[in-house]
């Protein structure tokens, strides 16, 4: 699987979403690890990053994504 950067600044947002705080945010490992992740792919111009080149804490951060895919396609449609 690949992540572009509009994934890493969607899983960001999330979990933003899901902290108590902007405290709490800031000091998650997830925070910490996108961060690093969204730097790099900035730094390196990068258009999109494969699932191998992810450290653990990156990958793990990101399966919120798949979290919100499942919960979008589960959604009832009007």
């Amino acid at each position: 699987m690949n992540f572009a950067i509009s994934d890493i600044e969607a899983a960001i947002e999330n979990w933003r979403q899901r902290a108590s705080s902007d405290e709490a945010f800031a000091t998650s490992a997830e925070a910490c690890a996108l961060a690093r992740l969204y730097g790099a792919v900035i730094v390196h111009g990068c258009e999109a990053l494969a699932d191998a080149e992810l450290d653990e804490t990156q990958r793990n951060a990101l399966r919120i994504l798949s979290t919100l895919r499942t919960e979008k396609s589960s959604a009832p449609t009007h």
